[in-house]
């Protein structure tokens, strides 16, 4: 065996070893954690970056969150260089240095072997709360990122492997639920712990002159695939628009352009032209916008890209200084990781389908719906709830449907929706209904998944519900003739009186016995549905997805009693 097929082999062993880890890392976090939003939504991710800061391994969890890892700690190092020493621990969440958006919280602990600094294992974590003006952190009416919560720049929270207790004071004091703060962050140290473990095994195994040979070889390999996926695209300039609702103040809509342009073996994504930075909440981080582009970029190059900074060497996006997505101090963002960057994913997607067609998605639904807050009678604990139940469903590609019950396009499904039981018990409230929303999924030759129904009621005597996301305005997209999507609709039932709710409102007070009701968004449709199999609408009227009304205006299929009339069909189909 000669050296090259030598080094290939270690290459693979190794880097598939780091995947194992990460995998290993999220299946920690997940089964240590208190908080339902780890250890039921599912709502973190799990990476490892090189000594420089650069993204080798990301599997667990939400890429949005994964691929920011990089960032992170690349923060971590910019201020503490090289002070940064073994059983140091550091964490971060601020959106203008390294972060997404303040919930999301990353851990990061660096991995020394024979005294030399090897890797970093990252853990980032969306937490209930971290305080500022709305319990959540969720506040559809802030307007300065000091009333979204608390902002912790690149911090060491661990020295020689022990907690610095005053830190850790300061943060807790910040948040309305300390005890479960703590215990997630002692989740998070202990994911990090076991994949720093796993790291040193592997290089008791391999030296440490092999172990940095493979990393750098695998994204050097990275990186001349994602170029040779590039230069495969026609080169040129591929524009799309898409819009958010509002900001949460005005009522007019908020553009997001974007302008992909194919040079050879590299891409630019260019943002010229998206609106100013807003006043309200919707404002994106560089790091998550960034994020976002990347991800938008991959699904179109090819599943089998690893998701590793070689390919984002190649990758190049321009984010205009006080625009929507490179905001200045002090503008709020907390959803920036929902609805804006799930809509830059999407506007991209537009876009590069242009080059070349039947490589991405039609629009995933929109997110909406509530949080919850107040105190728990059952226990006289303060509780923070959010809805990760009402998902709605997956845009259609060519030769596929939509999945139903799907993350937004940030998430790519990574969060998953809580089991209904184990929701009640955590939260004072009552499932009334949770199916799928019949006649709602966007029409097309693949059709989108359909909207889901969901409701609940508040069985606390008191508290209050705040409402926020986007898409009671802008359906998601359908692509090639596909239809758009469904809106989301919110109603709050309060002492018998309907009210239909904003995607962005302030806090509402509740009372026991009141009713949310949530109409969540269905997928986008992918190429004419006149085309779509007689078969496939057929069972989806056996399914109750569409109805036979449906089925014949929209596709023309024509079902009687016995099945379908194909003659009459054909005849429709014709005549449309």
């Amino acid at each position: 065996m000669n050296q090259r097929t030598d080094d290939i082999i270690n290459r693979t062993v190794i880097m598939n070893r780091l995947d194992s880890i990460t995998s290993e890392m999220g299946i920690a976090l997940e089964r240590s954690a208190h908080s339902p939003i780890f250890a039921e939504a599912c709502d973190f991710a799990c990476c490892i970056c090189d000594a420089a800061g650069d993204l080798v391994s990301q599997l667990s969890g939400i890429p949005i969150l994964a691929t920011a890892g990089s960032f992170s700690v690349k923060a971590v190092l910019r201020k503490f260089g090289g002070a940064i020493a073994d059983g140091d621990v550091f964490i971060i969440n601020d959106p203008y240095d390294g972060g997404n958006h303040l919930p999301d919280i990353g851990i990061i602990t660096p991995v020394f072997y024979e005294d030399e600094l090897l890797f970093f294992c990252v853990s980032r974590a969306h937490h209930g709360d971290i305080g500022g003006s709305t319990a959540g952190s969720y506040n559809p009416k802030a307007t300065e990122i000091f009333q979204e919560g608390l902002r912790i720049p690149p911090t060491r929270l661990m020295k020689n492997k022990a907690m610095l207790t005053d830190v850790l004071e300061l943060i807790c004091l910040n948040t309305r639920n300390p005890e479960m703060l703590t215990s997630d962050f002692l989740a998070q140290i202990g994911s990090n712990r076991l994949a720093a473990k796993r790291i040193k095994e592997m290089l008791s195994t391999y030296s440490i002159a092999t172990v940095k040979k493979a990393v750098q070889e695998s994204l050097l390999q990275t990186e001349t695939l994602t170029r040779q996926r590039i230069a495969a695209i026609p080169d040129g300039t591929y524009s799309a628009v898409d819009y958010i609702d509002d900001d949460g103040f005005q009522t007019e809509p908020v553009k997001i352009a974007v302008a992909v342009t194919i040079t050879g073996d590299r891409m630019l994504v260019d943002f010229t032209g998206t609106d100013a930075q807003v006043k309200g909440f919707i404002n994106t981080s560089v790091v998550t916008a960034t994020c976002a582009s990347g991800i938008a970029a991959l699904w179109f190059l090819g599943k089998d890209i690893p998701r590793n900074s070689g390919a984002f060497r190649c990758i190049e996006v321009n984010l205009p200084a006080g625009s929507l997505v490179n905001p200045r101090l002090p503008a709020p963002m907390t959803l920036c990781t929902l609805t804006p960057a799930s809509e830059i994913i999407g506007t991209i997607f537009k876009a590069l389908d242009q080059a070349q067609s039947g490589r991405v998605s039609a629009g995933y639904h929109r997110y909406l719906g509530p949080s919850f807050y107040g105190v728990d009678p059952r226990n006289d604990r303060y509780y923070v709830g959010f809805s990760f139940c009402s998902l709605g469903s997956g845009g259609a590609m060519a030769g596929h449907d939509g999945k139903p019950y799907m993350a937004t396009l940030s998430n790519f499904g990574g969060v998953k929706a809580p089991n209904i039981e184990s929701n009640e018990v955590q939260y004072p409230h009552l499932t009334l209904h949770h199916e799928m929303d019949h006649d709602t999924a966007g029409a097309g030759e693949y059709r989108g998944g359909s909207g889901m129904k969901y409701a609940f009621e508040i069985t606390a005597e008191t508290g209050d519900v705040v409402n926020f996301g986007d898409g009671i305005k802008f359906a998601p997209y359908g692509l090639r003739g596909g239809h758009p999507g469904s809106l989301n609709r919110s109603v709050f039932v309060h002492d018998g009186e309907q009210i239909i709710m904003e995607s962005k409102e302030a806090p509402r007070h509740a009372v026991k016995g009141d009713r949310i009701y949530l109409n969540t968004s269905s997928g986008g449709g992918w190429g004419d549905p006149l085309k779509r199999s007689p078969q496939k609408v057929y069972d989806d009227v056996q399914d109750e997805i569409i109805s036979r009304e449906t089925a014949e205006a929209v596709y023309g299929v024509i079902i009687g009693d016995t099945g379908i009339d194909f003659e009459k069909t054909e005849k429709r189909r014709n005549n449309s």
